[in-house]
């Protein structure tokens, strides 16, 4: 509720008027005592206002108290809820048996044959349909297409862009502020769109032609794709789109890069801040002395840019050796469960030739991963890195593609199957060929009669993780890059999880298994993979009666006569037993059920010092009479006491706020009626007693209740059900505890509208709660409060009003005055 401030004194109302220079008359006391009556409404309203505000909060505190104890104990979604029958059940199942086999049983629930049931054993576990793959296609090698003998030293082998990702900004620059009014940044993409809608790469190094030197044709088609990307950009500075002012060029005489402007746009006031990244790779030179400050001048008249630009191949474009572009650079080989980065080449080694490259990176593998494990090779020209075990995985990693480009490796690059490399380049490895693939260069495997597609460019990640997201396949994949294979489990155990790799042959060759089959049947598969079908789990179980049943789950769970039992192992076979399965008597694992004493014993004593809190201060508010000599303070009262004293006058004054209030009256005998509502309800009073919860004796408590620990603790060890029955309503007993207590309290307050006619309750109808958003402006006492507030606002008008006639008045008086003691004084001076 919103608060009202303090009504005011005049104030300086000296300042308006004369204020009784002139009569001598205290103006300000005088209005004061005039108004008085109205000022006295205010602060009689604005103490009504602060009793009623609260009121509500000590309505408040009870309907949260209320709504609490129903969320933690009259709520099933509550941890704590007592409305539970089964918190009192036996349902702390122990496993009895051998140690050795009794570790492959768990079970919850309960069940009224807990005592009689027995597992006799368990002759299968619950498995999931599994395939393995053949083993794939491995080497024991990964080849570094780049580094070759050729490369090695020739100062043109490996080209960088200084242009790529860097930027010019272009801008307005304001003399007055000397500051730019507007910029707008275009940044020199790795791609733009073809007419077709299409990426296109654009290559900012193939800029030379076979015979070394820069290639006009190959510059200017360079220049093409980036004014095609400047326009896509968009970039707009004032009412013109860059790309409309603006168009990059080549100067085929100087070999320079130009910003010229287009027709229309020859006078343009943009010009290009000097702090633009792009500048030194587009072979611009700031002048000798030149003040750049302002920004670089792109007008037709005066390009400074393009007056000082030249040489745009050899510094838009770095060129080095394979040496010169490895100085430096670490590497991460992974190797037998090892990760390590090598530096390649240090600074300021030589190489004759690739040979004596190859020796020294093999010094840095073995000193990381031991002698003969990693090494590195020429052969044929091209560096290779080999194992010494091509059963072990060797993996290189690089996350800058730059570097991996240099290298001429994938991300990921591995002797077995590079997982971040695309199917298309690991087609050979994995089995795949050319009619795996349509014209588009698009397939599909189909597994579960669901198809999954994909292109040359998808990974074998990214195919992997198309089947493990995809619910309908029911399967998850996997590779395992010790062997080289790839592994298929579905998702459910059992019979039902079945894996079909469908008829189109790229899922067979990807993931399928061959094998040889016998007369009999029996399979015999041949390059290391393997297919299970899913089997049910089975367990011999007696239910006490003579008889032994095999049953079978397609999960590991069994639902045992209410009890959920739980295998993850098998035992009780009989050596030699596996055509007639037989079963080992003294392996067999029985059961026994106890209730959770101690943790409903807890939630109870939890519920029960809660209800009895609640109880208390409902008591404390009917019974206790207000102090008359305490009301609310005003705002002068305030001003003269110390927070302390404010807060403990406070607290006196709030006593008594509820005295012999109806709702709370009869809130009060509603409750304490509980328990004998309850013995109305078929339960024995002597059986309350015997689970340990009565009702205070002292009629000054209220209806407390009380609780019995000791007996309480008893009753749940020899009567669970006697518990459970009183507390939550069962056997004979038609309505337990909870659900009485519940049953008087929704009236008075509640979540559920619809439980209790559309209403939240009287006490939320009469103040509202916090813990119920809709009803915090829709109660009988905000509006009670609203009314007063505007009430006050009109007094306030009034007071103003009032004040306002006075001060005319007083000041006309003060006028009149002064001009009779003019008259005064100036007959006084004729006279004498």
């Amino acid at each position: 509720m919103a608060s009202v401030s303090g009504t005011g004194s005049l104030g300086n109302t000296s300042l308006r008027g004369y204020g009784g220079l002139v009569s001598g008359i205290d103006r300000d006391q005088v209005i004061e005592q005039l108004t008085a009556a109205t000022n006295a409404k205010i602060t009689n309203k604005k103490s009504e206002m602060t009793k009623l505000s609260w009121k509500q909060e000590a309505f408040q505190s009870i309907s949260n108290k209320i709504l609490a104890l129903q969320d933690n104990f009259m709520s099933y979604s509550s941890s704590s809820n007592l409305k539970d029958a089964s918190i009192f059940a036996k349902n702390r199942i122990s496993i009895l048996g051998d140690s050795k086999v009794t570790k492959f049983v768990s079970a919850t629930g309960s069940s009224s044959l807990v005592n009689s049931l027995a597992i006799l054993g368990v002759r299968q576990t619950a498995t999931a349909s599994t395939r393995i793959s053949d083993k794939k296609n491995g080497t024991d090698s990964i080849t570094a297409y780049r580094i070759t003998e050729e490369n090695l030293n020739n100062p043109a082998a490996c080209q960088t862009s200084n242009l790529k990702g860097s930027q010019l900004t272009f801008g307005y620059y304001n003399e007055v502020t000397k500051k730019y009014d507007a910029t707008a940044t275009f940044s020199f993409p790795s791609a733009y769109k073809d007419e077709d809608g299409k990426s296109q790469k654009i290559d900012y190094t193939d800029i030379y032609g076979a015979d070394g030197n820069a290639d006009a044709g190959k510059i200017r088609e360079l220049t093409d794709k980036l004014n095609t990307a400047l326009k896509q950009s968009g970039l707009k500075l004032g009412e013109n789109q860059l790309s409309d002012v603006f168009e990059f060029g080549f100067d085929a005489d100087s070999g320079s890069f130009r910003i010229n402007t287009k027709a229309g746009h020859e006078n343009t006031n943009i010009v290009l801040r000097d702090t633009s990244s792009a500048l030194g790779a587009l072979g611009y030179k700031k002048a000798d002395g030149a003040d750049t400050s302002k920004g670089i001048s792109l007008k037709a008249s005066n390009n400074v840019f393009n007056a000082n630009s030249s040489d745009f191949a050899s510094k838009s474009v770095k060129r080095q050796s394979v040496v010169q572009y490895l100085t430096g650079r670490k590497v991460s080989f992974s190797y037998g469960g090892q990760t390590k980065e090598i530096e390649l080449v240090k600074k300021g080694e030589t190489f004759s030739d690739l040979s004596d490259l190859a020796a020294k990176m093999t010094e840095r593998l073995e000193k990381a991963f031991g002698v003969g494990n990693v090494t590195a090779e020429a052969e044929s020209g091209t560096l290779k890195f080999k194992v010494g075990d091509s059963s072990q995985s060797l993996t290189i990693n690089e996350s800058d593609p730059e570097v991996r480009s240099m290298l001429g490796i994938l991300n990921g690059a591995s002797n077995k199957l590079s997982l971040n490399a695309s199917l298309w380049d690991n087609k050979e490895k994995l089995g795949l060929d050319a009619g795996d693939f349509d014209s588009d260069g698009n397939g599909y495997i189909e597994i579960n009669k669901t198809k999954i597609k994909f292109t040359k460019n998808t990974t074998i990640n990214e195919l992997m993780d198309k089947i493990n997201n995809n619910k309908e396949i029911g399967v998850k994949a996997s590779y395992l890059s010790t062997t080289n294979q790839f592994v298929l489990v579905a998702d459910e155990t059992g019979k039902r999880g079945e894996i079909d790799l469908g008829a189109n042959g790229a899922g067979e060759k990807l993931f399928g298994c061959t094998y040889t089959e016998d007369g009999n049947g029996k399979r015999t598969y041949t390059n290391g993979g393997s297919s299970e079908d899913g089997k049910n789990a089975q367990i011999l179980v007696s239910y006490g009666n003579g008889i032994n049943t095999m049953v079978e789950s397609l999960s590991n769970s069994f639902d045992l006569a209410g009890l959920r039992v739980t295998v993850s192992g098998e035992f009780g076979d009989v050596e030699g037993s596996e055509g007639n399965w037989s079963y080992d008597k003294s392996q067999a694992v029985t059961f026994s059920a106890s209730a959770d004493i101690d943790g409903v014993t807890e939630k109870v004593k939890k519920f029960i010092e809660d209800y009895n809190a609640l109880v208390e201060e409902i008591n404390t508010q009917i019974t206790t009479k207000p102090d008359s000599s305490y009301g609310p303070l005003t705002d002068e009262q305030k001003d003269e006491m110390s927070e302390t004293s404010i807060e403990n006058w406070e607290k006196k004054a709030k006593q008594g706020i509820l005295f012999n209030d109806t709702t709370m009256r009869e809130l009060s005998m509603d409750m304490q009626g509980v328990l004998t509502e309850l013995v109305g309800s078929v339960a024995n009073y002597a059986d309350l007693e015997d689970i340990g919860i009565t009702i205070s004796t002292d009629y000054k408590d209220g209806g407390k209740l009380v609780f019995n620990e000791s007996a309480f603790r008893t009753a749940m060890t020899d009567e669970p059900d006697k518990v459970s029955n009183i507390i939550t309503g069962g056997g004979d007993v038609k309505k337990g505890l909870t659900k009485i207590i519940e049953d008087t309290l929704t009236p008075y307050a509640n979540r559920y509208p619809e439980r209790n006619g559309g209403s939240y309750g009287r006490l939320i109808a009469e103040a509202g709660s916090e813990k119920l958003p809709l009803s915090v402006q829709n109660n009988q006492i905000y509006r009670e409060l609203k009314e007063m507030e505007e009430a006050i606002e009109k007094f306030r008008l009034q007071l103003k009003s009032e004040q306002d006639r006075y001060i005319n008045q007083f000041t006309r008086m003060e006028t009149m005055i002064n001009q009779m003691n003019a008259q005064a004084s100036y007959l006084s001076q004729l006279q004498g």
